[in-house]
């Protein structure tokens, strides 16, 4: 099968901004990966911003896999 007869199928998609000092008004890179997952056709299943700290990482990732 070529990649032109392969039907397109979006993926559910989550960001995860890792920063101390990002807002979602400053998160200009958070911004453009949705925009363009979006663009691309695929869904965003979830955004968040998190501090630079293993264990709130940890739960906002460990929420995500639980989600079904």
């Amino acid at each position: 099968m070529t990649a032109e007869a392969r039907e397109f199928k979006p993926l559910r998609v989550a960001v995860l901004t890792v920063s101390d000092t990002r807002t979602e008004a400053t998160d200009k890179s958070g911004a453009v990966l949705v925009e363009r997952l979006r663009t691309a056709g695929h869904v965003l299943a979830a955004k968040a911003i998190v501090r630079d700290d293993i264990f709130g990482i940890r739960a906002i990732v460990a929420g995500w896999i639980a989600d079904p």
